[in-house]
């Protein structure tokens, strides 16, 4: 009798484990719900802000390229959400000076064009801020960076999105389907 409440133990604890492990790797280590479709969380160098504030240096920002990519996107009936990444390109000018510029942020602005509802302008600008430096001669300095950002498309069918830096425009297409 002790046998087989030793073996049926076993068997139990052996089933359980085998469940944990299941949902471990279905939810990678809990990070998604066991029947979750969405993409991962994005990835971020440098941080996001949606909000506007004092930008004195804009103007001696220049874009050299501008390269988005879909990171993930299985959009269906139960999601709507894609992971893309963006990457920056590009200079700014000083002056000489005690002054060294750096990317302190990105703006992003999302909107939906006038014409349709299912096309989207995202906005992506680079924020400069400057830091003291002691013997900073005035020249370029050049940039670049890589932020990943989810998208929720929509409407069923195609999706387009317009990424929009400085003079620079890509355009991606997201096909939601039922």
């Amino acid at each position: 009798m002790k046998k087989i409440i030793k073996i049926f133990t076993i068997i139990i604890l052996t089933i359980f484990l085998f469940c944990v492990c299941a949902y471990l790797y279905l939810t990678d280590f809990g990070k998604n719900g066991i029947f979750s479709t969405e993409p991962r969380k994005p990835k971020i160098e440098i941080p996001v802000t949606y909000n506007i504030g004092w930008w004195s240096y804009q103007d001696d920002l220049t874009i050299d390229s501008l390269k988005i990519e879909i990171i993930e996107s299985k959009l269906n009936l139960f999601n709507s959400k894609s992971l893309v990444s963006y990457s920056i390109y590009g200079k700014m000018k000083f002056d000489d000076g005690h002054w060294e510029p750096k990317i302190e942020s990105v703006h992003l602005s999302e909107r939906i064009e006038k014409d349709s509802l299912k096309n989207r302008i995202i906005e992506i600008t680079p924020i400069i801020s400057v830091s003291e430096k002691d013997n900073e001669k005035g020249g370029f300095k050049k940039f670049n960076f890589k932020n990943e950002h989810t998208i929720i498309s929509n409407g069923w069918g195609n999706n387009i999105i317009k990424f929009i830096c400085g003079n620079k425009e890509q355009i991606i297409r997201l096909q939601q389907t039922k």
